[in-house]
């Protein structure tokens, strides 16, 4: 009788930088299950992380430039989690950019209500079914604030009420603009506010838009259901709501036409730390190395 050899696929390192924060804990948890990527170092020490087959950079905003140039220099891959290289680097929205991801070696993460944003908007922008200005409500679970204690996300200061914050000028309202403005060729603006609610992790966000002329809501059902046919992350479900999410890295959507005041309401959630954060910094690896996009990410969630 012949033994046939079998041989595993192949294991890549990930660097993690930041391993101690939320999102770095996140990469932990989801890594460790992953078939073909495992955590080697954990440190942000360049000449450790610059052996790895990817690096992600888990560190506090403002806390990413020095570091990722070398790794760059290095040729070493890179997702960056933070805000600090949005505007230079890869965007690193798959549902927008997979095959300019795929061929990157330096992917800037999305904010994580910039990705709940844009998967809500991106398909009835790219359709003209919108007109160039919108609502976007975020509501985010304190998780969202960092672990960092300050007087906002304290059990004390976040429990059992909820308040909106930066309404003006967060730095997610520009990210938002620039995706959609590229989305549609033209210029988008977006008003933005974003409100810490008081769960521990998850994300929401409602947004408004006025048709460009009308639409129904069959017509609305199909354009999200064509638009996100076979995208492994997106599901479009009446049952929109953050506890169905956590720990997946799915992004849950459902649109509504009022065609009597020639709007479009459109809801979009997923977990802040996953498809906000961790997991999508993995789907952007799995890309870049070659992977199978979904490789090793859940799109169940731990809620019953």
């Amino acid at each position: 009788m012949t033994v046939l050899a079998t041989t595993s696929p192949a294991i890549a390192t990930a660097g993690i930088a930041g391993s101690s924060g939320y999102a770095g804990r996140e990469l932990h948890r989801l890594l460790a299950s992953h078939p073909r990527l495992a955590a080697a170092a954990c440190t942000a020490d360049t000449r450790a992380l610059a052996d790895s087959d990817i690096v992600f950079l888990a560190l506090p905003h403002g806390a990413s430039g020095e570091i990722a140039s070398e790794l760059a220099s290095a040729r070493v891959p890179v997702v960056d989690l933070s805000a600090d290289l949005r505007a230079e680097w890869q965007y690193g929205l798959p549902e927008l950019h997979r095959v300019a991801i795929a061929k990157s070696g330096a992917v800037a993460n999305p904010g994580c209500y910039a990705t709940a944003a844009l998967l809500a908007l991106a398909p009835l922008v790219a359709a003209g079914a919108i007109a160039s200005h919108m609502v976007v409500d975020g509501k985010s679970g304190v998780s969202g604030a960092g672990k960092k204690p300050t007087d906002a996300n304290t059990f004390c200061a976040a429990a059992e009420g909820i308040a909106p914050y930066s309404p003006v000028g967060h730095h997610h309202q520009l990210e938002i603009e620039q995706q959609l403005s590229a989305v549609a060729g033209a210029p988008q603006t977006v008003t933005f506010t974003p409100h810490l609610a008081p769960f521990t992790r998850g994300l929401l966000v409602t947004a408004y838009g006025r048709m460009t002329a009308p639409i129904t809501q069959a017509q609305l059902d199909d354009l999200l259901l064509d638009h996100y046919h076979g995208e492994p992350f997106v599901s479009y479900s009446d049952g929109v709501r953050t506890q169905s999410l956590r720990g997946s890295n799915l992004c849950q959507i459902k649109a509504w036409a009022d065609p009597e005041r020639g709007a479009v309401v459109i809801s979009a959630a997923i977990d802040n730390l996953v498809k906000g954060a961790a997991g999508q910094a993995i789907q952007n690896a799995n890309l870049m190395l070659g992977f199978d996009e979904a490789l090793g990410l859940p799109a169940d969630a731990s809620w019953l």
